[in-house]
């Protein structure tokens, strides 16, 4: 049977960091793909409105990915509810923005590092876990890693950010070697940089106060402009649908083309 349509109808999907940014863009191209979205985050009153915008069947359940106990929870909560999960978006990360956490490696703060390593690392490996549990035992199940193209090609002063995008990269490929045969499709995504609140406050939005840095950036993306969320939310709509039925252990660069070799200079 060829499927032909990016329909998730009926499918049970967990998006982690979802309150906002690109996880909700996700979590709004998945519902309306039909699926049964589960939000979560650590902002509750973000996380709750968000799953209140999508609508029934889309529920909110708050969840902290560093904390592996919560991790399990989630899961248990919503196979509890739905009875299977069918697709994991790892999502949720902790990405620096103050110019003293966005400096070179002798002056990079250590907790900062820490707290990277924490969500972005422990927090897809916890999630991963467990979801692995109950889709082995489905014998079924999707499960996308929200990477970045800082994990394919290095910026500078963002060492933390850098090294866990390239963790999650490898880890993308050794968890589908391993869940390949249970069929589990494990593949992430590397979104360039995208306009979402945070990015559309440092850099986007009309009091920006690095046009001037956003202007010499667009030079160097062949499409000229940055992506807009949704856009990533389609990709990740792809790789969750049964188009995409043998894709895995891939990496998907979503970035306008800035990765493809033009030279850059930051």
């Amino acid at each position: 049977m060829v499927a032909t349509e990016l329909s998730l109808s009926d499918k049970v999907a967990v998006i982690t960091g979802a309150a906002q940014g690109i996880g909700k863009a996700i979590a709004q191209v998945f519902a309306t793909a039909g699926a049964k979205v589960v939000v979560s985050d650590v902002q509750r009153e973000k996380g709750q409105a968000t799953a209140e915008e999508l609508g029934v069947p889309a529920v909110f359940v708050p969840c902290d990915v560093s904390n592996a106990g919560e991790v399990r929870a989630l899961v248990a909560a919503v196979v509890e509810q739905y009875g299977r999960l069918d697709i994991l978006v790892n999502n949720a990360a902790y990405n620096p923005v103050k110019p003293e956490e966005r400096t070179t490696i002798d002056a990079y703060p250590e907790d900062v590092w820490l707290k990277v390593m924490d969500v972005d690392i422990n927090g897809t490996f916890y999630c991963s876990k467990a979801a692995a549990v109950q889709m082995i035992a489905q014998e079924a199940g999707c499960i996308i890693n929200i990477a970045s193209t800082s994990g394919v090609v290095a910026l500078r002063n963002q060492v933390s950010h850098v090294t866990a995008k390239a963790a999650i990269v490898q880890m993308t490929k050794a968890m589908a070697l391993e869940l390949s045969p249970h069929g589990i499709r494990v593949n992430s995504i590397s979104p360039g940089s995208t306009v979402t609140e945070a990015t559309r406050a440092l850099f986007y939005g009309e009091d920006a106060g690095l046009k001037e840095y956003v202007r010499k950036f667009m030079t160097f993306i062949p499409l000229g402009r940055p992506a807009e969320a949704i856009e990533i939310g389609q990709a990740a709509l792809y790789l969750a649908s049964d188009v995409s039925a043998y894709i895995n252990g891939h990496n998907l660069v979503v970035d306008g083309g800035w990765t493809c070799g033009f030279t850059r200079n930051f």
